[in-house]
């Protein structure tokens, strides 16, 4: 997350670009889709007849589906003018169900008018498919109650010429006899079975009669006003949607493409992919043509704070006892500036704003009364620019006071400050016929060079026989909290500050946080 968090903290103009356009998207499509009218009515739905004696139940899914289906929808396109396909219907009508027996049914248009209409035509296709499906039903229970009626009365006649027949037997018969029991018996469910027919005919011939099959489905509600949202509350929210959407997009895309990028942007990282120190952090004045790399150097004032980098870089890359054959040392107001003889400064190709290192070391040595030169060493085309601004010109010397620049490894004008300056290739490094220094430098900006882009410079550099003394990053990150002046061994030596005020000292070396132990203190 810390990662994601830096990547969009890096790209935040793209995060306004991007929400920018999401929230103008949004407000297109409020335009392109104008906010259209919705008008709904109701209508209940007839009551559920019993089955067996038990209550009916309704499945408000069912009625849905029947009234969003073809037979319905359908009829209530042709009613309205112009008439609508079922398909146009389905796009501007919805149906729903607020309880099981109250189908609802919202309808929009473009104008009130015809949302109107639409919804109430969609409401009396419902009630119209729900009376023709009653009535349908109510034939066909009338024509089985009417097959039902025949085979009973076929059946009663049956029975009575039975009892007849078994009381004829009866009466020509002794009771005790066998055979007059069984008879005896005989008629007894012969009658009880006449009974049960009769009272089955009298059931049919009553519902025959016009038994009540309840009431029919009634519109309750018809359509109401239409209305349609606000157009300012819209667009706040199409808006909104849009800024979200396009925020949220960009935002992953952004911690996608950062979780595979391989390129070093803190300074703690640069010193570790060379095994060398960070010596200084200056902002870069990088030119895209000759005109403006001559301007450079012929202008060039750091501020405050580049300014004070710069003299740090020049004092490490001193020996520590001082002055010696291979330094030299300026007067700079009250103070005295150390500075090695020569220098070289490595850059990698494609990288213009650590290419902007070297004239600007140069320019401010220059500045601080130090007679420079650069040496332009052309060694890539991607600063075929700077090294037609060294190019040296007839009758000028000097590009600025003190300052001199050239494109020979001998030049013939002495100097008190040699700044070379070598651009190499990221796959294939190359350091021929280049003149030895006194200390070699990397330039590198944060954010454009991968440890391996760093260790073939710096082994490149090793084969020649220059041993590179650190590094100085041009454009460090803005959210890097590192100095890159320690490395990695030197870092773990250090004692870690505790994250939080919790009032207890983070662990010393050589001493035990446990009480008992040897190291313990009180």
């Amino acid at each position: 997350m810390r990662s994601v968090f830096a990547t969009v903290r890096r790209h935040w103009k793209l995060l306004v670009l991007a929400t920018t356009l999401g929230a103008a998207a949004g407000a297109s499509l409020l335009v392109l889709v104008p906010t259209q009218y919705s008008s709904e009515t109701l209508v209940l739905l007839p009551p559920v007849k019993s089955v067996g004696g038990q209550p009916g139940v309704r499945n408000p899914a069912t009625e849905i589906k029947v009234a969003s289906s073809d037979v319905v929808l359908r009829p209530a396109g042709r009613a309205v003018d112009p008439p609508l396909s079922t398909e146009a219907i389905k796009k501007t009508v919805q149906i729903g169900a607020p309880t099981d027996d109250v189908i609802q049914v919202r309808a929009s248009a473009d104008s009130a008018e015809r949302a109107e209409a639409l919804a109430q035509a969609v409401a009396e296709s419902e009630v119209n498919y729900l009376k023709n499906a009653a009535s349908s039903q109510s034939s066909a229970e009338a024509q089985a109650l009417t097959k039902r009626q025949t085979a009973l009365e076929s059946s009663l006649s049956t029975v009575t010429a039975e009892i007849a027949k078994t009381r004829t037997r009866l009466s020509g018969e002794s009771p005790s006899s066998t055979s007059g029991r069984a008879d005896a018996t005989a008629l007894a469910q012969l009658t009880a079975e006449q009974a049960n027919v009769v009272l089955e005919l009298d059931q049919v011939k009553g519902k025959q009669a016009g038994e009540d099959t309840g009431p029919d489905a009634t519109i309750i509600q018809t359509a109401t006003p239409a209305t349609r949202p606000g157009t300012v509350g819209r667009m706040i929210l199409t808006t909104g949607v849009g800024a979200a959407l396009a925020l949220l997009l960009v935002t992953l895309t952004l911690g996608l493409l950062g979780s595979r990028d391989r390129r070093l942007r803190y300074r703690d990282e640069i010193a570790d992919a060379i095994g060398g120190p960070v010596v200084g952090s200056v902002r870069s004045r990088s030119q895209k043509t000759s005109a403006g790399w001559t301007s450079l150097m012929a202008s060039y004032e750091p501020g405050s704070v580049d300014l004070w980098a710069l003299r740090q870089m020049l004092r490490q890359l001193t020996p520590a006892g001082g002055v010696d054959d291979q330094t030299r040392e300026v007067e700079v107001g009250e103070h005295r500036l150390v500075h090695p003889e020569s220098l070289t400064v490595i850059t990698l190709a494609d990288d213009p704003r650590a290419l902007a290192m070297g004239p600007q070391i140069a320019s401010f040595a220059a500045s601080a009364g130090i007679r420079t030169r650069l040496v332009g060493m052309p060694q890539h085309d991607s600063a075929s620019s700077l090294w037609a601004a060294c190019a040296p010109e007839r009758g000028k010397d000097e590009v600025r006071p003190g300052l001199l620049v050239d494109t020979r490894a001998r030049p013939k004008a002495p100097a008190e400050f040699t700044v070379v300056l070598a651009v190499v290739d990221r796959v294939q490094p190359e350091l021929a016929q280049l003149p030895r220094t006194e200390v070699t430098l990397l330039a590198v900006s944060a954010g454009a060079a991968t440890a391996e882009d760093l260790a073939r410079a710096a082994v490149v550099a090793d084969e020649s026989g220059r041993l590179l003394r650190g590094v100085i990053v041009a454009d460090p990150d803005d959210l890097d909290r590192t100095t890159g002046r320690l490395l990695q061994h030197e870092r773990a030596q250090q004692v870690s500050l505790p994250s939080r005020l919790t009032g207890t000292r983070p662990p010393q070396p050589g001493r035990s946080n446990i009480t008992g132990f040897p190291g313990n203190t009180p």
